[in-house]
């Protein structure tokens, strides 16, 4: 197997194993979605609580260049620890919600 095709494996596993847990929240559905043509996946979440539309991305992930962009994690779970215990190298994960003067303070990759 290529090294996207771990990548694409990597970032599925993850993303289905996190989407798949229960909430806090019943009526909030979770969605995990896999656009593997252009290699972006998220977590969307979708609902109404206490008469409140919820409608947000908690994770998004691209892949982009042979390098994984966290776009964002609005969760608790350390995506990049994730992925580097299923084989990712630290040069190819970027932090894509940090601003890019900040990333090179990061032990990930910049671009």
């Amino acid at each position: 197997m290529d090294k996207l095709e771990i990548y694409r494996q990597a970032v599925k596993e993850i993303l289905t194993e996190h989407g798949s847990r229960k909430t806090y929240f019943p009526e909030i559905e979770k969605q995990i979605i896999f656009d593997t043509l252009r290699d972006h996946y998220q977590i969307l979440n979708i609902g109404w609580r206490n008469s409140k539309r919820t409608f947000g991305c908690s994770i998004h992930i691209d892949i982009k260049d042979g390098k994984i962009w966290i776009q964002e994690n609005l969760t608790e779970i350390d995506l990049a620890k994730e992925l580097i215990e299923r084989g990712v190298a630290k040069e190819d994960i970027v932090l894509g919600f940090l601003s890019p003067s900040m990333r090179k303070h990061s032990e990930f990759a910049v671009t």
